[in-house]
């Protein structure tokens, strides 16, 4: 990487030097097309200067440099592509997952729930679990979020054993929520976890499970850790909704005489 380049030879270089990569680095597809002249004229240097930028870090000139500028463009391209790719696959096979589950046992939990309560074990499952109180409450369903209490002793006590609990974690084995859905199964209390699809402890300990699928992307060299795409549990949490309202569309004409 041409960024490697400029550390290893940071002591050679001016305040110019590092003014041009700074102008480099934030137009890089736009310096491909650009002559030496070009360059230097943006940067309000002189076209030697450039030269020696270039040789300064390991190139012998301007057309080499721009060689590996190239191969880098390519490269992150190449990288953006297969990321956008498998991204995309994640989220198609989460929606052929959800299209071939049952969710009868789901819908009739949720049907039958004195109250329904959600937790999200971190800070994008605490915005789905807001976003499912929104989501639901036109349908008539009044969802309770409880992702901002602690869950203590006098907790346990509130839940009932007609409730329902709605668990979502990413990877299935935050201690907290396990440690909840083990407490709730000794309860029998009903539980759905909305989780990764992965063979984790709270899949085990629900009483019914919503797969998704979230890969983990190292998006850039720098990234102090893998970018996990979240898109899929908001779409969980809408795609549930929409089959619950099915559902009661269905029991409804089968009740009427």
């Amino acid at each position: 990487m041409l960024q490697d380049r400029i550390t290893t030879y940071q002591s050679r270089l001016t305040e110019n030097d590092f003014l041009i990569w700074s102008y480099i680095t934030t137009h890089k597809k736009h310096c491909l097309a650009m002559s030496i002249n070009d360059l230097a004229k943006e940067c309000i240097v002189s076209r030697t200067t450039i030269m020696r930028f270039c040789q300064k870090i390991g190139f012998d000139g301007f057309s080499e440099f721009k060689y590996h500028l190239k191969n880098e463009v390519q490269q992150e391209n190449a990288l953006l592509s297969e990321i956008e790719g498998e991204i995309l696959d994640n989220h198609i096979q989460t929606i052929e997952n959800l299209k071939k589950k049952d969710f009868t046992a789901l819908c009739k939990m949720m049907a039958h729930a004195k109250r329904i309560f959600v937790y999200g074990s971190g800070d994008i499952q605490n915005l789905v679990s807001n976003y499912m109180k929104l989501l639901f409450l036109p349908n008539g369903l009044l969802v309770y979020d409880f992702g901002a209490i602690s869950v203590n002793e006098q907790f346990y006590r509130i839940i009932e054993p007609d409730d329902l609990v709605i668990l979502i974690t990413l990877n299935g084995e935050s201690p907290t929520v396990v440690k909840l859905a083990k407490q709730l199964k000794q309860r029998n209390i009903n539980t759905i976890g909305i989780t990764k699809l992965r063979n984790s402890t709270v899949s085990k300990l629900c009483s019914e499970t919503i797969f998704f699928l979230n890969p983990e992307i190292q998006s850039t060299e720098n990234a102090i850790a893998p970018f996990e795409t979240t898109a899929t549990l908001f779409f969980v949490i809408e795609y549930l909704l929409l089959k619950y309202d099915a559902w009661q569309k269905q029991a409804a004409s089968v009740s009427e005489p």
